[in-house]
């Protein structure tokens, strides 16, 4: 049972993460899927969390959007935090 809350939270940051980034960049998630060497599809399917990236897949959005594994799958920031 861990192991699928562990993998289910992974699965919400790393969309969280992306969705942040994305909209940071003000890119298109077509946009996003070629920066990040992905189809449009399954770049979607991992934003809204209907599929799990593989490690090619994470390795392909980190690079597309510049940011290193640790950053991806962190804790995303909330609007309006204080920190």
């Amino acid at each position: 049972m861990f192991k699928e809350i562990l993998t289910e939270k992974l699965a919400e940051n790393v969309a969280r993460s992306m969705l942040a980034k994305r909209k940071e960049k003000d890119w298109s998630q077509a946009e996003a899927a070629e920066a990040c060497e992905l189809s449009d599809r399954y770049y979607g399917e991992i934003e809204r969390r209907h599929a799990n990236p593989t490690l090619g897949a994470l390795a392909g959005i980190c690079i597309g959007f510049e940011m290193t594994l640790e950053e991806l799958v962190a804790n995303p920031i909330e609007e309006g935090s204080a920190c």
